[in-house]
């Protein structure tokens, strides 16, 4: 497999045409990822891969050994696999030594949304008082990437001056610990893709909603688009409480080393 330099990347958008995701802009304009595919200048398949993410597309005939060896390329220990060729989930599965397993996920409906600012900060006044809502800043982004549940807020970034320049997100905290947060996981030009958690022994309290609601005030602030993806119902439940809308559900598959 072929690295892809940045000079290529746009001779390798074809190859993900019918993949509407923000991490597949972000990649293809130059923002963050890295691709492989299989030669150039006239590559037959390959993917994109940004945080646990990677993105198939092309023909995937002949690609059963650069998914048996997909984890020389990735460096993390799991990925979710999203495609635009069912073909692609088909061959995914067939490859046992990465573990595969079909996941559905939700689609929220991608578009420009005006949200209710007065709902938003509704749903931030609602805070606990025991906790504080945060902006990033480098101690937060620290904190974040020292834990494996929250990691997934900056992990995209090269480091915590590329993650202030670039992105932004908002943290609930409690004693100076980060519990839960929304940030800006994905950048590309005019939008962002939002990452959501709060840690298990702090569920239940509002804290997602209230952090998102700010992260959601900023973009509508700075005029970009806002796009939220849900692994699970939970989070599905949140985005429609914030005003986004169902865009039903699709399928992925999960690999791990």
């Amino acid at each position: 497999m072929i690295t892809v330099s940045k000079k290529q990347r746009k001779d390798i958008a074809f190859l993900f045409e019918g993949i509407e995701d923000s991490m597949v802009k972000a990649y293809l304009q130059g923002h963050m990822g890295d691709a492989y595919i299989d030669s150039f200048p006239d590559p037959k398949y390959g993917f994109i891969t940004s945080g646990e993410y990677s993105f198939f597309g092309g023909d995937p005939s002949d690609a059963k050994d650069m998914i048996r060896r997909l984890f020389d390329y990735i460096d993390k220990n799991t990925t979710v696999a999203i495609y635009s060729d069912m073909k692609w989930k088909d061959l995914l599965l067939t490859v046992t030594e990465n573990h595969p397993k079909e996941v559905e996920r939700y689609r929220i409906v991608q578009k420009d949304y005006v949200f209710d600012e007065k709902k938003l900060n509704g749903y931030i006044d609602s805070l606990p008082g025991k906790y504080t809502l945060a902006r990033f800043n480098d101690h937060i982004y620290d904190l974040a990437m020292s834990a494996e549940w929250s990691k997934e807020f900056c992990e995209t970034f090269a480091s915590a001056e590329d993650y202030l320049k670039k992105g932004f997100g908002y943290a609930a905290l409690y004693d100076g610990e980060l519990v839960a947060g929304a940030s800006t996981m994905t950048v590309y030009d005019g939008g962002e893709e939002t990452q959501v958690a709060t840690r298990y022994d702090h569920r239940g309290g509002g804290l997602a909603i209230a952090c998102s609601a700010a992260l959601l005030l900023e973009c509508q602030r700075r005029g970009i688009r806002a796009c939220w993806d849900a692994a699970n119902s939970a989070s599905k439940h949140i985005a429609l409480k914030l005003g986004y809308e169902d865009g039903g559900v699709y399928s992925t598959v999960h690999m791990h080393r």
